[in-house]
């Protein structure tokens, strides 16, 4: 970030953690109260946007990463960012990450499944995933992401969600930046910040994780990777267990090995779209 060239933030947006939404009525795309979740979901993310050009002359790209990831408004966007939306796409909530980037922001995360207090917490699929356990470690969405983000050489810098997700962040490296919207009070009920407010902490967080990046370690996980996913029934076991990976634990767990961590984490989502196709 010296010198006046440019610098590269890629931003994954997820929904659950947004400032203000504690309900699946505001996240769902035919739910009721789902226009407010997406204006609150750009409020945010904008707020990250400008935390990020304080710092300097930068490359912003987004993903939209909640749902079908088509949830945040092009128009609604600050210009200053390029927009990855749409599914699926390739690593998901990371796609567009392949390329170099200096940091690495989350916005709108939320705990793994199971978390006391965490604001609508699941693991990738609540339908479908009880747990996930990469190299022993029980991991969310969080730490899954950022070592994506790790993979490439980048740094996750700043997380943004409710109290329960900023602490997750935290186990994984005391010098991530976090921000907390909102306290839960149950699985769907908050103590939330004015949106306003939470935009304000939000920028000021973005900026101040950005101007310390050097100091912050990319999060990896070190090969053979080695994922373990417990999912709802064993019904869906049972379909995970045909993958020429698999290997059947008990009723409802199976374990992948991959040298490589992309090829392991491909293989939990592989399972995760066949456990959904039979559990319909």
């Amino acid at each position: 970030m010296s010198g006046g060239s440019k610098f590269k933030v890629f931003m994954s947006v997820d929904m659950e953690g947004i400032s203000g939404i504690v309900d699946g009525s505001e996240t769902g795309r035919d739910k009721a109260e789902y226009e407010r979740g997406r204006k609150l979901m750009v409020g945010d993310v904008n707020a990250a946007i400008e935390g990020v050009l304080s710092v300097g002359d930068a490359e912003v790209v987004v993903s939209d990463g909640h749902g079908g990831m088509r949830n945040i408004k092009p128009e609604d966007l600050n210009e200053a960012a390029v927009l990855v939306r749409g599914s699926p796409k390739p690593l998901t909530q990371m796609a567009g990450i392949a390329e170099r980037y200096d940091a690495v922001v989350f916005i709108g995360y939320h705990s793994k499944k199971g978390t006391e207090l965490g604001i609508l917490s699941h693991t990738i699929s609540g339908g479908v995933i009880d747990s996930v356990t990469i190299n022993g470690m029980e991991v969310g969405e969080t730490a899954i992401n950022a070592a994506i983000a790790g993979y490439h050489g980048a740094p996750l810098v700043f997380v943004a969600g409710d109290l329960a997700v900023t602490k997750e962040a935290k186990e994984m490296n005391p010098e991530i930046v976090t921000v907390a919207v909102k306290e839960a009070v149950s699985r769907r009920a908050a103590k939330c910040l004015s949106p306003k407010v939470a935009g304000d902490l939000i920028r000021k967080g973005v900026s101040e994780a950005l101007q310390k990046r050097g100091a912050i370690e990319p999060f990896a996980f070190e090969p053979p990777v080695e994922i373990v996913a417990k999912y709802v029934n064993a019904l869906m076991a049972d379909a995970v267990a045909f993958m020429p990976s698999a290997e059947r634990l008990d009723g409802r767990t199976v374990r992948f090995v991959q040298d490589d961590y992309l090829k392991a984490f491909g293989a939990l989502r592989a399972s995760i779209y066949i456990a959904g196709a039979v559990s319909r």
